[in-house]
C-alpha cells in the first residue's frame, strides 16, 4: 500500500502541491490525469522518495518498488540485459532468466544498448526494469508516451496483471484514452496547486 498524508511541497515560493491525501491501496491502481506541469511527476517522485515533502509523510508497505519515469536514467554503455541485471537481486542464472523474460515481453534485444534505442524502445527498457524487480508496487510517470498503439496495449496488459497479482500501482498520465485498458481508480487534476484527498 502507499500512503501520502498531508504533503507539501513547494519550489521558489510556488506552491505546487497542498495538503493533499492520496492512497493506494493492493490490487489498486490509481492514475492521476492532467495537463503537464501541474505537479504529477513531483507527486510521484515524493512517493518513490527521490524528492522530500516540504511536510507531511509518505509510508509504503513495501521495499519492492518498480519505477519508470519520464528521464530513463538507462546507463548508456551497457546492454539491455545489464541494465536489468543492475536492479535485480538473487543468484545470477535466475535473474539472467528472469530479465530476458522481461526484455522478450517488451521485444528487445539485450544486446543493444541505449543509444542504439529509438525513444520508445528506451521507454520499454524502463518499463522492463520495473517490472523486473517483482515488484509490489509499481510508480510509472508517463508510460504510454513514446509507445505505439501495440506496445501502449501490450504495456497495459502488464500494468492489470501486476495489480490482479496483488500490486499497488500509482502512475501518472496527460492522456486519458489509455487508462479504459486497466482497471484504475482515475483522479483527475484540472490545475495546480494538487490539493487531493482520495
Amino acid at each position: 500500500m502507499i500512503a501520502i498524508e498531508n504533503v507539501n511541497f513547494a519550489i521558489g515560493g510556488t506552491s505546487l502541491i497542498q495538503n493533499t491525501t492520496l492512497r493506494v491501496a493492493a490490487r489498486e491502481a490509481v492514475c492521476l490525469c492532467g495537463p503537464s506541469g501541474v505537479g504529477k511527476t513531483t507527486l510521484l517522485e515524493i512517493a518513490a522518495g527521490l524528492t522530500a515533502p516540504d511536510s507531511g509523510t509518505v509510508s509504503l508497505d513495501s521495499a519492492r518498488i518498480g519505477c519508470a519515469f519520464q528521464d530513463d536514467i538507462l546507463v548508456p554503455w551497457l546492454t539491455a540485459l545489464d541494465n536489468l541485471l543492475l536492479v535485480m537481486t538473487g543468484p545470477l542464472a535466475q535473474a539472467r532468466a528472469g530479465a530476458g523474460g522481461w526484455l522478450d515481453r517488451f521485444g528487445l534485444d539485450p544486446d543493444m544498448r541505449p543509444p542504439q534505442m529509438s525513444g520508445g524502445m528506451r521507454r520499454r527498457l524502463s518499463l522492463a526494469r520495473a517490472f523486473a524487480v517483482e515488484p509490489e508496487i509499481l510508480l510509472l510517470d508517463e508510460p504510454f508516451a513514446f509507445l505505439d498503439d501495440q506496445w501502449q496495449a501490450r504495456t497495459a496488459m502488464h500494468v492489470e496483471a501486476h495489480r490482479q497479482g496483488g500490486g499497488a500501482v500509482l502512475l501518472v498520465s496527460h492522456q486519458e484514452r489509455h487508462l479504459d485498458a486497466f482497471q484504475c481508480r482515475t483522479v483527475f487534476i484540472d490545475h495546480g496547486p494538487i490539493k487531493l484527498s482520495a
